[in-house]
C-alpha cells in the first residue's frame, strides 16, 4: 500500500489524518522496554506524516515499512467512544480491537468457548433483547422490580429451548449452561448503561447517577461572599431538660423531646452566618425565617454560665467581626424540598425582603447541598456525639447510653445547649477548613472583602426591622353594624381585633383591609387600606393582648377549644390556661414540654424596634384590662358585703338563735 493509500485516501476525517489532533500518551507510566518501543514507533509515524522516505524512516527508527503501515492503521481507528486512537495505538501490547470468534481460524482452541457467547447472541437477537430487557427493566418483560442473575439465566435457558436449541448445542452443552458467560455479558451491559444499572441498587443510587455532576451547577463560580448560601436543618442527637413549675407551684425537671437546629452557611467562605433552634416536632416556615433573621441581623454573644466554656478569640460570626457585614444579605439560597420551605411567608420574605432567589434543587439529592451536609456531620461529631446525653447516630451506636436518664441525672438543660451551640459555631468560623486551603472561614472572608473588595449587598435601611422577617400579609373584611350598634372590628384566627380609630370608621364595614401579621406576636396587627395607605395598629380583644404568643400557639389553643378540652372566660389569660392544660396529668407526652418551653421562649422575646404606636396600643390594652380587673374586684367585694347584709337581715327576720 502506498503512502497516499493511507492518510490521503477518501473518507478519512481530519482527526484521523492529522497527528496534531490525536490523543496523547503519558510516556512516564510505560516500562523502560515499552517506552523504547513506543518512542521508536511514534518517531516513525511522525516522520511518515512529514513525507520522509520509508527507507530513511527504517534507518532512523528501525521500524520497517510493513510494520509502519500496520501501526498507522491502528492509529486511525476509532475507539468505542468514537475517538480516534491516535498515539494510543502505538502502545505495545495494547488491544484496540474487540475479540470476535473466528470459526475458520487455525489457532482456535475448540475446548475453550471464548467468544462463543457473543457469537450466539449475535445469531439470536431476540434472546439478546430479552436478556437486556430483563436486566434493565425495559418493555415490561417481567413484573419483578429487580431481577437477579439466576432468574435471568432461567429465562435465558427457557428461551433457548423454545428456539429449538438442544443439549448438544452451545450454551446448553456447557457445564453451567452459559451461566458464567451470561454473568460477564450482563456486566458489560451494566457498564454500557450506567444509569439504568444504578437504578437496580435503589432510588438513591439512581438519583446520584442520573443527576449528580451534570449541568452547569458545578461550574458556577462562588468567589463572592454571600453570593450563594445553603440552608438545612438537623435533628439534634441528644436529650435536654427544662425546669417547669406545675399549676400547684411545685418545680419539676422534665426532658424535652428531640428538636432541631437550623443553619445558613456561606458557600464561598464556609462561614456560618446564622442559626436558630426549633422546639417543634417538625420545624415550620416561621423557624426558617428565624434562622434567616439571625443570619442577617448583627449577632450578639450569649452570657455563658458553663464553667470553662469560652469563645475562642479567632472565632466569631461575620456580622460580629466585620461591621460592614451587618445586615448583609445573599443572592441565592439553596434549600431542599421540605414542605415548610414552600410556605407562603418564606417565599414572600426571601423574595421581597431579602431579595434572594430560592433554589430548591432536585428532589432527594442532598449532595447538591454538600457544604451544609458536611457541616452538620462535623457539628454532630464535634459536639452532640461527645455529650453524655447523646443519642448517637442510631439505636446501635455504642455512644448511646440511656441519654434521657443521663440528661436528668446530670441536669443538662436547654440553656446549656444554647450556650454550647453558640460557642461551637463561633469557634467553627475561626477553625482552619480543608475545603478552603486550610484557612479559617473568617480569614478567607477578610481577604475577600478587604483585599479584593468583594463586599456583599446589604439590606436597605427602611427594611432593617426584626419584625419584618416574621411578617405575613393577609386580607380581612371589616365587620360590624350600625343597626345592631356593634362597632367595626376584624377577626383573625378566632380573635377580634379592634382600635378606637376603627370603631369610628363605620364606612369601612364590609370592606377588606390588608393586615400585616407578625407571626411571633399576635397581640397586635397592622392594618392598611385597600389603596395601600396605612390605617394603624389593631389590638387583640380581651386577655389575648396581655401575653405575647405566636401563630402556632394561637392555633393550638383554638384547636383545643374546638375539641372542648380547654375552656376560658373573658377573665382568663388563654396562654396561662393553655400551659396549665399542658401540665395537667392527662398530658404526659414529652412533646408537651417542648410546647410549654416554646411558649415561654416566645413570651421572653423583646423586639428591638417596636413601633411607638404599637407600644401605645399595647399599653392602652393593658391599662384597660387592669381597670377591668379592678372593677371586677370591687364588684366581687360588693357582692360579698351584700351577701353578709342579706344574711344578717334574714337572721333578724326569722329570729334564729345563735349559739
Amino acid at each position: 500500500m502506498s503512502r497516499s493509500r493511507i492518510y490521503e485516501q477518501d473518507g478519512l476525517e481530519p482527526d484521523q489524518a492529522n497527528p496534531e489532533l490525536w490523543p496523547s500518551v503519558d510516556e512516564n507510566v510505560l516500562t523502560e522496554s515499552a517506552h523504547t518501543v513506543y518512542v521508536q514507533r511514534k518517531n516513525a509515524v511522525i516522520m511518515y506524516f512529514r513525507r520522509d522516505d520509508l527507507n530513511n524512516i527504517q534507518h532512523t527508527t528501525g521500524v520497517s515499512p510493513r510494520n509502519l503501515r500496520r501501526l498507522i492503521q491502528r492509529c486511525i481507528q476509532y475507539d468505542q467512544d468514537g475517538v480516534v486512537f491516535g498515539f494510543r495505538g502505538l502502545i505495545p501490547q495494547k488491544n484496540i480491537k474487540k475479540y470476535e470468534l473466528d470459526l475458520l481460524g487455525q489457532k482456535r482452541n475448540k475446548d475453550q468457548k471464548t467468544g462463543e457467547f457473543n457469537r450466539f447472541m449475535d445469531m439470536h437477537p431476540d434472546i439478546k433483547d430479552l436478556v437486556e430487557d430483563l436486566f434493565l427493566g425495559r418493555k415490561k418483560r417481567s413484573l419483578e422490580p429487580v431481577m437477579k442473575l439466576k432468574h435471568i439465566h432461567k429465562r435465558f435457558i427457557d428461551q433457548c429451548r423454545e428456539k429449538g436449541i438442544t443439549l448438544s448445542d452451545y450454551p446448553l452443552n456447557t457445564k453451567w449452561m452459559g451461566y458464567k458467560a451470561l454473568q460477564r455479558y450482563i456486566k458489560q451491559i451494566a457498564e454500557r448503561n450506567f444509569r439504568k444499572a444504578a437504578s437496580r441498587h435503589g432510588n438513591d443510587a439512581f438519583q446520584k447517577a442520573n443527576r449528580v455532576g451534570e449541568a452547569d451547577q458545578n461550574s458556577l463560580s462562588n468567589l463572592f461572599p454571600y453570593q450563594k448560601v445553603q440552608f438545612d436543618a438537623h435533628r439534634i442527637d441528644g436529650f435536654f431538660t427544662v425546669d417547669i413549675v406545675t399549676p400547684d407551684g411545685d418545680p419539676m425537671t422534665l426532658t424535652l423531646e428531640r428538636f432541631w437546629i437550623l443553619t445558613i452557611i456561606d458557600v464561598s467562605t464556609r462561614n456560618i452566618l446564622g442559626y436558630s433552634i426549633s422546639l417543634s416536632r417538625e420545624y415550620g416556615g416561621s423557624d426558617v425565617m428565624h434562622c434567616a433573621r439571625n443570619a442577617v441581623m448583627p449577632h450578639k454573644r450569649l452570657e455563658l454560665t458553663i464553667p470553662g466554656l469560652n469563645y475562642h478569640p479567632p472565632g466569631g460570626f461575620p456580622s460580629e467581626k466585620f461591621p460592614e457585614l451587618e445586615w448583609a444579605v445573599w443572592d441565592v439560597m439553596c434549600l431542599d424540598n421540605a414542605k415548610s420551605h414552600y410556605a407562603k411567608m418564606v417565599q414572600d420574605r426571601l423574595t421581597n425582603l431579602i431579595g434572594c432567589t430560592p433554589n430548591f434543587g432536585p428532589v432527594a439529592l442532598p449532595m447538591r447541598r454538600g457544604v451544609i451536609e458536611r457541616y452538620f456531620k462535623n457539628l454532630a461529631g464535634s459536639l452532640f456525639h461527645r455529650l453524655p446525653n447523646t443519642t448517637g447516630t442510631g439505636p446501635d451506636d455504642p455512644r448511646r447510653n440511656n441519654p434521657e436518664e443521663t440528661a436528668l441525672r446530670l441536669n443538662i438543660t436547654y440553656e446549656h445547649l444554647l450556650q454550647l451551640v453558640d460557642v461551637m459555631i463561633s469557634n467553627y468560623n475561626g477553625t482552619p477548613h480543608g475545603g478552603i486551603y486550610h484557612q479559617t472561614p473568617l480569614e478567607l472572608l477578610e481577604k475577600r472583602i478587604q483585599l479584593r473588595g468583594l463586599l456583599p449587598r446589604r439590606l436597605e435601611e427602611e427594611k432593617r426591622s426584626e419584625m419584618l422577617f416574621m411578617q405575613t400579609q393577609i386580607n380581612r373584611t371589616v365587620r360590624g353594624s350600625l343597626v345592631t350598634g356593634r362597632k367595626p372590628y376584624i377577626q383573625y384566627e378566632g380573635v377580634e381585633y379592634r382600635s378606637e380609630k376603627l370603631a369610628n370608621s363605620a364606612h369601612l364595614i364590609k370592606q377588606e383591609l390588608i393586615i400585616h401579621v407578625n407571626v411571633d406576636d399576635l397581640r397586635t396587627i397592622k392594618a392598611f387600606l385597600p389603596d395601600g395607605s396605612e390605617f394603624g395598629y389593631l389590638t387583640a380583644s380581651g386577655r389575648w393582648s396581655l401575653t405575647p404568643h405566636s401563630l402556632q400557639t394561637r392555633r393550638a389553643i383554638n384547636s383545643l377549644v374546638q375539641r372542648r378540652l380547654i375552656h376560658y372566660t373573658t377573665w382568663d389569660d388563654p396562654i396561662f390556661v393553655y400551659t396549665d392544660y399542658l401540665l395537667s396529668k392527662e398530658n404526659s407526652k414529652k412533646s408537651t414540654i417542648n410546647k410549654i418551653t416554646q411558649v415561654k421562649e416566645v413570651s421572653k422575646q423583646k423586639p428591638t424596634a417596636e413601633a411607638e404606636e404599637q407600644t401605645k396600643a399595647l399599653e392602652e390594652a393593658k391599662a384597660q384590662n387592669d381597670l377591668l380587673d379592678k372593677v371586677r374586684e370591687e364588684q366581687l367585694n360588693r357582692e360579698k358585703l351584700n351577701e353578709m347584709d342579706n344574711y344578717e337581715r334574714l337572721l333578724k327576720q326569722f329570729k334564729t338563735k345563735m349559739y
